[in-house]
């Protein structure tokens, strides 16, 4: 069907519009339609493990000692650490390292198990490739849990000989009992905690690629209304915003009710609460990147602000990065963008079960950026059409 033969003079007319322009243009069906649930799958897939397991290491023990002995078999059969190698001197552990053959050495030295019975200070080194966090995390967190269970099973043995009651001895060698239980994040894995802000900012990357790319076309088509007053100009962005809001309403519920379950992520958030707070983050998205479509003349051009701009963006919303260690300049400038609000909200809401009242700041704001970007959309908009050579 042409698209100017479509009436565009109605909300309806508007909204068949564009709905036909996605769906006549290959390059922004994909980026608009598809493009979120293909990244969602891709970063489900790489973070889908969580945890990084059995990470082969190199035991150095010179001790050779029951000690030393339980602390390589303990390294040995957790779920974090394997010990494929049993060098006999740190130069050829350092060698095996420095090949890749292990990520991690644990050194054992001589007189271990006997300053542990004497009450003296007793030493473990470990060498560890701080580049990996993951695998450097797993190392320490077994290696230290193996070695603090020895040292206290040798303290309760060397009070028990002194003629300390065995109760007694417990209690000195362990004096507080740790039970923990992991909130949230039981797997306490690296999917679970980054999935949900990835999704929050592929929503918005996508649709600003994706709607400049549509927008690009429509001025190329010279696909404008007849009328361009400001109520008819309200009315056109509105139903454009509505026709994104329904396209990725559609594939936000794909993804919570059958990508995250498939990889188990967690998912604690009342469903009304997640569609009202997602519901305004969308709109303000969306009214975004209508406004930013207005600035590019050429297709591709949306393509290269997707290359530089989603690392910094997911930066400034405080993911893998703290947003109390940034300027406090910086971090209020990457409040503009709606996906800097919607990440807090989103991970509290989705995945620690917050009420939207907990989460009212981030919403507030929310509301404020979805206002001011659908004001400018309108503004942007009824400029092109008081100027409808504006691009050309």
């Amino acid at each position: 069907m042409n698209l100017k033969s479509i009436n565009s003079d109605s909300f309806l007319g508007v909204a068949i519009v564009e709905i036909r322009m996605v769906l006549t243009d290959g390059g922004a069906m994909l980026i608009l339609l598809f493009a979120m649930l293909i990244y969602t799958t891709i970063y489900s897939i790489a973070y889908g493990r969580e945890v990084v397991e059995c990470v082969d290491i190199a035991v150095v023990d010179e001790d050779n000692t029951q000690t030393s002995r339980r602390i390589v078999s303990g390294l040995r059969s957790g779920p974090n650490t394997s010990v494929v190698y049993n060098p006999v001197d740190m130069n050829s552990a350092k060698d095996l390292y420095l090949r890749r053959k292990v990520h991690a050495v644990v050194y054992i030295p001589e007189g271990l198990e006997r300053n542990l019975i004497a009450g003296k200070q007793a030493n473990i080194a470990l060498m560890l490739d701080g580049s990996h966090l993951l695998v450097y995390r797993q190392v320490l967190e077994q290696a230290t849990k193996d070695i603090l269970l020895q040292g206290a099973e040798v303290e309760v043995m060397r009070l028990v000989a002194n003629d300390v009651d065995a109760a007694a001895a417990l209690s000195i060698a362990s004096p507080v009992s740790y039970d923990g239980h992991v909130l949230y994040n039981p797997s306490l894995g690296y999917g679970s905690f980054v999935m949900p802000s990835v999704v929050v900012v592929i929503i918005q990357q996508t649709l600003v690629i994706g709607l400049a790319m549509v927008g690009v076309r429509r001025r190329n088509l010279g696909l404008y209304p007849k009328a361009n007053s400001l109520l008819i100009t309200t009315r056109n962005v509105i139903a454009k915003i509505l026709v994104y809001v329904v396209i990725y309403s559609v594939n936000l519920t794909i993804v919570l009710l059958t990508i995250w379950p498939l990889f188990g992520f967690p998912n604690a958030g009342k469903p009304i609460a997640i569609a009202i707070l997602m519901l305004i983050y969308m709109v303000a998205a969306t009214a975004l990147g209508l406004t930013l479509s207005h600035l590019f003349t050429r297709r591709e051009a949306p393509l290269m602000l997707l290359l530089w701009s989603s690392v910094p963006i997911l930066l400034l919303a405080g993911v893998s990065y703290p947003h109390e260690a940034f300027p406090e300049w910086l971090y209020t400038i990457g409040r503009i963008f709606p996906s800097s609000s919607a990440v807090s909200a989103f991970v509290m809401v989705g995945t620690a079960g917050a009420s939207l009242w907990d989460v009212r700041s981030d919403i507030l704001q929310l509301l404020l950026l979805a206002v001011i970007y659908t004001v400018c959309a309108i503004a942007a908009e009824k400029y092109c059409l008081m100027r409808k050579n504006c691009h050309k």
